[in-house]
């Protein structure tokens, strides 16, 4: 059993593990956010037909190849075409057509001309200037033709690739499905969240955070509640959400003392333990197991080291079965505004605040470094990454932060 390993390590581990990504159909107003599992062929030219980019007048450029401001061409006006309809005229010598943005070009014309640019009444224009052949109409196919791959596997869906999706007559499309993940928390100090607080007992508060966390990715949180520190509690629990759960994090019981269970639990239902503790502070106590083709996660029971592990370890993974390739937070260099003098010979992970100002970045950390500590928590939206060995650091020092929620930042 690997144990005590590197972060970037452990990471790796994961990275290896087979990951069955499952694909489902939508109706494509419910894929909003979700990870095409195909590629999408038109099997249309967008637009269908020529049509004009503004509102003007139709007609042949060669009729008014002597057009001039002072000397303008004045043709005849025989048709009149709104967005949606089809003229069944055809433009002869001296003609010309009202047209309306979006309408298909009618039979003879090849140039469009905009209102601002002429004169008309409701029979006739005066065109003041020559056009190039072909000037302001927009080509059959110019945007997409027939064959066309328009969106690609892997891409995410926001609100033009539906759009897209809908000018292609497609009303249901084929995507990862988001993954369900089960969270459990164990320890006989713990409450559920409506229960009356007892005399040496604390609220649950990881499920909570932790199926934020997952939500804010996009999967689907299933909070099991709390479970006391009983093996055969423990492992009924989690057997039982896996029949439905695609993933399950557990907090607490991840250490070496006498009620930190998990690690066999995990090795009582038969699954491979992938490794057991990470050099890194907070959350080195975590254990990664697969049972068949789910991933385990058993992180610390401390608020600020199950966070921490869950955006290094479960985050990746979450994205994965996603179907998205893309795991890393945005890296960015910063200013540290704050001393921080603490050495260890493992990586430590302090949540920061990270603000752009003037196209720099400057990132302030708390004041407690406490794994067990929640408000540490709050307002923070990076990661200063100490790693071992290093620091200590002086305010004003170019630092490294990943950054958490890079909205925020900005």
């Amino acid at each position: 059993m690997l144990t005590n390993i590197l972060v970037e390590d452990a990471n790796k581990i994961i990275a290896n593990e087979c990951i069955n990504i499952q694909a489902i159909g939508l109706p494509i107003l419910d894929s909003l956010d979700y990870v095409l599992a195909e590629d999408i062929e038109s099997d249309i030219n967008i637009p269908p037909f020529n049509r004009s980019p503004l509102d003007g007048y139709a007609y042949r450029s060669e009729d008014t190849l002597e057009a001039t401001k002072d000397s303008p061409i004045t043709l005849e006006v025989i048709d009149n075409i709104q967005a949606g309809y089809v003229s069944n005229k055809k433009i002869e010598k001296g003609q010309a057509v009202r047209i309306m943005t979006g309408a298909k070009i009618p039979k003879g014309a090849d140039v469009i001309i905009r209102y601002e640019d002429t004169e008309f009444t409701n029979k006739e224009v005066k065109i003041f200037k020559s056009l190039s052949p072909q000037s302001n109409i927009v080509k059959m196919g110019e945007d997409v033709e027939i064959g066309d791959v328009i969106l690609r596997q892997g891409m995410t869906i926001g609100p033009a690739e539906i759009g897209i999706l809908a000018s292609l007559g497609r009303n249901y499309v084929r995507v990862y499905a988001k993954p369900r993940v089960a969270i459990l928390a164990t320890g006989d100090e713990l409450l559920n969240i409506d229960d009356r607080l007892e005399e040496g007992k604390i609220r649950d508060s990881n499920s909570y955070s932790i199926a934020a966390q997952v939500k804010k990715l996009g999967g689907e949180a299933i909070i099991l509640g709390t479970v006391k520190d009983d093996k055969d509690a423990i492992k009924e629990k989690i057997e039982l959400s896996l029949k439905s759960a695609d993933m399950i994090i557990t907090t607490g019981g991840a250490s070496v003392g006498d009620s930190d269970l998990i690690k066999d639990v995990f090795l009582e239902m038969g699954a491979k333990i992938l490794f057991w503790k990470v050099r890194m502070k907070p959350g080195s106590p975590m254990v990664v197991a697969k049972y068949e083709d789910k991933f385990l996660f058993g992180l610390s029971g401390n608020p600020a080291a199950s966070y921490i592990t869950f955006e290094e370890f479960v985050r990746p993974t979450i994205l994965t079965l996603m179907g998205k390739e893309n795991h890393k937070m945005m890296e960015v260099s910063s200013i540290l505004e704050d001393d921080f003098n603490k050495v260890r010979n493992q990586d430590r992970y302090v949540r920061a605040f990270t603000y752009k100002k003037e196209g720099r970045y400057y990132t302030k950390l708390p004041d407690n470094h406490s794994s067990g500590i929640l408000s540490s928590l709050c307002g923070k939206n990076s990661l200063f990454l100490v790693a071992g060995g290093t620091g200590p650091y002086k305010k004003g020092d170019k630092i490294k932060v990943e950054l958490i929620d890079y909205l925020e930042v900005e």
